[in-house]
């Protein structure tokens, strides 16, 4: 390997150890977190202690019967009392997709949660490896479950990182409401400017790789060494690496990204996904030698 080529790489790289100061939430007391998340002033406070003294109730439950806070205001101080990052669809409504996020109780959040221990029950599922999320046509909602994957990994306090390789039609800066920047174009195209990584504030263990400016020739630049070396950089500084990708048809990207990720979960569509064309698929990858997670039917 081209050492000088190496450190050209991280001398322009955005990839930078991503460490940041988060409240100890865990040290406070749920009435605490109500208390500063909802605005209870004292008075509200005095009227939630002396309910809870004279029914024996828990600080939440008391608050709920005054009908100062919502039960769902109680679900989100809990969760940040056990630094469990979640959010609302009312807070984020740009994040309303990602069930996982926004219903994290929910049937929906429970199937992301199920294929994340698949994953990791796996032989060497725990090792940060890049996975690339892959299928046939458009349409097939590798997207959704890229996200949702990445939010439930990042949940369980693992640094994960999303990246967008869909340098043929990106989504990911629309979904979490990116603001426009230089991402995974500039790096590859070897501009001498940095892409940056994006921390989504309401789940601060996940960063996104966006991809900038859409280049007319996105092919070309996945195969370049570049970002084999750059895959590698992050599965370095982050504990889960997750890849979305084009759709599979008609052009060789998905599988060029699926082989420099090395590992790959296939997705289709129920009602949507040709049978032939998933096979077709499998068979591409697994004569690449991609270690294959496994095949999710999307039903979203």
């Amino acid at each position: 390997m081209d050492m000088k080529r190496d450190f050209e790489l991280s001398r322009v790289s955005p990839i930078e150890e991503a460490l940041f100061t988060v409240e100890p939430q865990h040290t406070l007391s749920l009435g605490d977190i109500l208390r500063r998340q909802c605005q209870l002033g004292d008075a509200e406070v005095a009227r939630i202690v002396t309910l809870q003294a004279e029914r024996g109730l828990r600080f939440g439950d008391a608050a709920v019967a005054l009908r100062l806070v919502q039960p769902d205001d109680v679900a989100q101080a809990l969760a940040r009392q056990f630094s469990y990052a979640c959010t609302t669809v009312q807070a984020a409504p740009h994040l309303a997709e990602l069930a996982a996020a926004v219903d994290p109780h929910g049937d929906k959040a429970e199937i992301f949660r199920d294929l994340r221990a698949q994953i990791m029950l796996r032989p060497g599922g725990t090792e940060p490896v890049a996975l690339a999320v892959v299928s046939p046509t458009p349409g097939d909602g590798r997207t959704h479950i890229a996200a949702n994957l990445a939010v439930v990994f990042s949940q369980m306090g693992q640094r994960t990182v999303l990246v967008d390789a869909n340098l043929r039609a990106p989504r990911l800066h629309t979904l979490f409401d990116l603001p426009s920047r230089p991402g995974l174009t500039a790096i590859l195209a070897d501009r001498q400017v940095a892409g940056e990584l994006d921390r989504i504030d309401a789940l601060p263990n996940l960063h996104v790789l966006q991809v900038g400016a859409p280049p007319p020739n996105p092919q070309e630049l996945v195969q370049r060494e570049t970002f084999r070396t750059l895959l590698r950089e992050l599965t370095r500084k982050f504990d889960r690496v997750i890849v979305d990708t084009p759709a599979a048809q008609g052009a060789a990207d998905a599988r060029v990204i699926a082989t420099a990720c090395t590992q790959a979960l296939v997705v289709g569509r129920r009602d949507h996904s040709a049978a032939a064309h998933l096979r077709a698929l499998v068979e591409g990858l697994r004569a690449q030698r991609v270690d294959l997670v496994g095949v999710v039917l999307n039903t979203h």
